[in-house]
């Protein structure tokens, strides 16, 4: 019987590293609300 403790994780799917899907998405998120933000900025009355 193997121990789950010595199990490897998996690659992510798209990326290389977990780390690296992790930063994608810290970046895509920052670049939303900053989006948002202009469109509030440039929209509001």
């Amino acid at each position: 019987m193997t121990d789950p403790h010595n199990i490897p994780d998996e690659p992510p799917p798209l990326l290389r590293t977990w780390p690296q899907v992790y930063v994608s998405i810290l970046v895509y998120l920052a670049g939303v609300i900053t989006l948002f933000y202009v469109f509030t900025k440039a929209f509001a009355p």
